[in-house]
């Protein structure tokens, strides 16, 4: 079984009562999406968060102390995680209805729940296929089964229209041969996902990070909290990403420059 057993002490040690470096990580990818905490993954249903992002680092610690103050039991039999929308947003005022969208990653994750393996070995094929275009993208482990392969929401041109989107989403599923992926990502920007370094509620390992190197050979036991160092290159993109999207969109799907570069000189955000 992947996972094993958190106390209390060591839910909050990891969320930033000794390592502050997670609680800002969090922080860092979360405080422009909606975001919720579960300790049951059913709970995801709801289709909100609890709110615009975090105030701050140190209110990942006190969301996580304040979830497990109701508990009795030292050892819980779930753990509190963190899940952010897909959709990024740039906050205008006090209301939801003054922010201003900013775009939504696209995210490939292979519906596969019994072995990790096998995931792996499937998002591979995306991987793989990405790389041979020079696609920008992100990979982290689910901190269960799965490898989340995430295209940055910076690295498309703005705007990008829904339509579109899907229709990359289903053009790489199917240039790269993966039938078994979770569609659920491309057809609404409130989708949430489990936020980089936060714990997997139900198995205690670490939704983590990784390089294109350390995807090959993956073992879950890099995800355990005692073993997980952050490593802030992940949040950045190349200088040239958007122009790479660029030329994968025009020269390998026959994408209309004309019609979908609308910010075709816009900076990449490197936050």
């Amino acid at each position: 079984m992947l996972g094993y057993i958190l106390s209390q002490e060591d839910i909050l040690a990891y969320y930033g009562e000794q390592r502050e470096d997670v609680a800002a990580a969090i922080f860092r990818y979360g405080q422009d999406r909606d975001t919720v905490l579960v300790m049951n993954s059913a709970t995801l249903s709801r289709g909100h968060g609890d709110g615009p992002g975090f105030n701050s680092p140190e209110q990942i610690t006190e969301i996580a102390r304040e979830s497990l103050s109701e508990l009795e039991e030292r050892i819980p039999r779930k753990y509190p995680a963190f899940h952010g929308t897909v959709c990024r947003y740039a906050n205008q005022g006090f209301f939801k209805r003054d922010r201003r969208r900013l775009g939504v990653d696209m995210v490939f994750d292979i519906d596969i729940k019994t072995n990790y393996r096998e995931t792996f070995r499937y998002a591979a094929r995306i991987v793989d296929f990405l790389d041979r275009h020079d696609v920008p993208y992100r990979i982290k482990f689910s901190g269960n089964t799965s490898a989340h392969i995430i295209l940055p929401c910076e690295a498309f041109p703005q705007p990008f229209p829904k339509s579109e989107f899907q229709r990359l989403f289903k053009t790489i599923q199917e240039k790269s041969g993966v039938q078994d992926v979770d569609d659920s990502f491309s057809s609404s920007s409130a989708h949430f996902l489990r936020l980089p370094y936060s714990l997997n509620e139900n198995t205690g390992l670490v939704s983590l990070p990784l390089t294109r190197e350390e995807f090959d050979g993956f073992e879950p036991g890099r995800a355990e909290w005692q073993n997980v160092e952050v490593n802030d290159a992940w949040f950045r993109l190349p200088e040239d990403a958007q122009e790479r999207m660029e030329r994968f969109l025009v020269d390998t799907l026959g994408f209309s420059a004309d019609r979908t570069f609308a910010q075709k000189s816009k900076s990449i955000e490197n936050n």
